[in-house]
């Protein structure tokens, strides 16, 4: 088993320092994501390390996805050094990104750069058709074809949660395709949006970035803002989309640790699953 909370793998500082000599190992701060452990270098590098199962085969697709996005001129991290493998872990390095995450606030006072991140996102789709041979299909980061018989795999001792699980599912894959595809971040939460003194934005993490709905990308933002709100500036059939891709989220993240062999995390995402689905609230 493995999980980012049991701390960085010994050998990986002292193998990456000697890898990139140059970098501003000075100014080190460790973090950590669900998958990934976090080296910030500012202001030259961020690097990204995972163990587990699958780490490099993982690595390379984010890297690639990385260099994909960067050529498309998106305001994301690009990739500055070609990724580390290792038997037990796999580093990927890409540039660091100026800003500060912030809390939730209003639509108000935060749509303006929202909406800002989700015209370049539409704006990059047209202008850069490739990106839909170049990036990756829908949900690979959760197993992408796989992931609805992961998702049953995972749930089939459990009828209640099996049955409404298949639901959602089904529900997500049905709307997929009858829709225009476009490049989507993937994870378009406030924890990945970066904001300056003077008002740009910029994202982070696009390791989820993909060629999909792009109601993916306003999934995570009902839960802050609400679909009311949203819909002031979004179509109503996106957001109504957007909703049933929420739906899914927490069974995407059980199939994602589910492969790399986290499965604390994927129990953690599957009683959250059940949480939701026993509210009684419409929305799940």
């Amino acid at each position: 088993m493995t999980s980012t909370l049991a701390g960085l793998p010994p050998d990986v500082l002292p193998a990456l320092r000697e890898r990139w000599p140059d970098l501003p190992w000075h100014g080190l701060r460790e973090t950590h994501g669900a998958f990934h452990h976090v080296l910030l270098l500012p202001p030259v590098a961020a690097l990204r390390i995972r163990t587990g199962d699958g780490h490099e085969v993982a690595t390379r697709r984010e890297h690639a996805t990385a260099a994909a996005l960067a050529a498309a001129d998106l305001p994301v991290p690009r990739p500055v050094a070609d990724p580390v493998h290792t038997d037990r872990w796999s580093a990927a390095a890409v540039s660091h990104v100026d800003g500060v995450l912030r809390e939730w606030g209003s639509w108000d006072e935060d749509r303006a750069g929202i909406l800002l991140l989700l015209e370049h996102w539409a704006d990059v789709s047209r202008a850069h058709r490739d990106l839909a041979t170049s990036l990756p299909a829908v949900r690979s980061w959760c197993g992408g074809e796989q992931w609805p018989s992961l998702v049953a795999e995972m749930t089939a001792h459990d009828p209640e949660m099996r049955d409404a699980a298949r639901m959602r599912v089904d529900a997500v894959l049905e709307l997929e395709m009858f829709v225009e595809h476009s490049a989507v971040h993937g994870d378009f939460g406030l924890h990945n949006i970066l904001w300056t003194d003077d008002g740009e934005v910029s994202q982070i993490d696009t390791d989820h970035a993909a060629w999909a709905d792009p109601a993916i990308d306003v999934a995570p933002l009902l839960t802050v803002y609400g679909a009311q709100r949203l819909a002031a500036d979004l179509s109503s059939e996106l957001v109504e989309r957007a909703a049933s891709h929420r739906r899914t989220l927490s069974l995407q993240v059980a199939a994602a640790a589910q492969l790399s062999g986290d499965l604390l995390l994927r129990d953690h995402a599957l009683e959250n699953f059940r949480s939701r689905i026993r509210s009684s609230d419409p929305q799940w």
